[in-house]
């Protein structure tokens, strides 16, 4: 039978891999920025060596089965939620950049129109 301080850590480090190819996924179907996507992959790589490296994971020695696992489904949720977030968060700024690069072609395109209008009005005026 497996000790709960060996299950803990196998789930830790699984849950690190998962987080880091999520991450790699979302980011390469343009639904993670880079930058939150980076600290995906950051927290991913913490996990496993939390779960890889004695010294980081003495304390899963001290843990119950019944912790372990209430440990794994509030993470897990926390995770979740955290995804959900980062997503929406990195939709609205992708969004906003853009909103913003359309403005500045809306902006390009009123400056040769009035351009042209000025134009026209100084042609107009020769003519009188």
């Amino acid at each position: 039978m497996l000790s709960t301080a060996v299950i803990m850590k196998t789930g830790l480090i699984i849950v690190g891999v998962m987080i880091m190819i999520m991450s790699f996924v979302f980011h390469a179907k343009r639904k993670l920025t880079v930058n939150l996507a980076v600290v995906w992959e950051f927290l991913g790589f913490a996990l496993i060596l939390i779960g890889a490296v004695p010294v980081f994971s003495s304390w899963c020695h001290l843990l119950a089965r019944g912790t372990v696992i209430a440990m794994f489904v509030v993470g897990a949720l926390a995770l979740w939620g955290s995804y959900i977030l980062c997503i929406l968060i990195s939709n609205l700024s992708m969004k906003n950049q853009e909103l913003a690069m359309q403005v500045s072609l809306l902006n390009q395109e009123n400056e040769l129109m009035l351009k042209e209008i000025e134009k026209l009005k100084e042609d107009r005026e020769n003519d009188r």
